[in-house]
C-alpha cells in the first residue's frame, strides 16, 4: 500500500503542475487571445477545470491510506510557499489547495469513523 512518501510526491507534483498551468495561462494564453488565436473565455474555463480537478482529488482521497493522505497534505503545504514567490500563485490558490487538503482529510476521517 502506498505510504507517506508516495502521497508527498503526489502533493508536490500537484502544486508543480499548477505552476506549469499558471505559466501557460498567465503568459501564453493572454498573448494568443490578444492575437485572436484563442477565444477570450478560455481563462474562465481553465479556472472551472482546476476547481473540478480539486474536487476529483478530494473524491479520490477516500481510497487513500492515512499515511498517503498525510504525505499529500505535507507535500502540498511544503511546495506552496516556494511557489508563492512567483506571481502565479496567490490567495485564491491557497484557498483552493487548502480547501482540497482539508476536504480530503475531512472525507477520510468521516469514512473511517463510519466504519468504527
Amino acid at each position: 500500500m502506498p505510504g507517506v512518501e508516495h502521497g508527498y510526491e503526489r502533493g508536490v507534483k500537484s502544486v508543480v503542475g499548477a505552476l506549469i498551468v499558471g505559466v501557460i495561462v498567465g503568459r501564453v494564453v493572454p498573448t494568443l487571445v490578444d492575437a485572436g488565436l484563442l477565444p477570450s473565455g478560455l481563462f474562465s474555463g481553465l479556472v472551472v477545470l482546476s476547481i473540478f480537478t480539486a474536487v476529483m482529488t478530494v473524491d479520490a482521497s477516500r481510497y487513500w491510506s492515512f499515511g498517503y493522505l498525510a504525505g499529500f497534505v505535507i507535500g502540498v503545504f511544503l511546495a506552496l510557499p516556494l511557489l508563492t514567490q512567483t506571481e502565479f500563485i496567490g490567495p485564491t490558490d491557497w484557498l483552493l489547495y487548502g480547501g482540497t487538503a482539508i476536504g480530503a482529510v475531512a472525507l477520510r476521517v468521516k469514512i473511517h469513523s463510519s466504519f468504527i
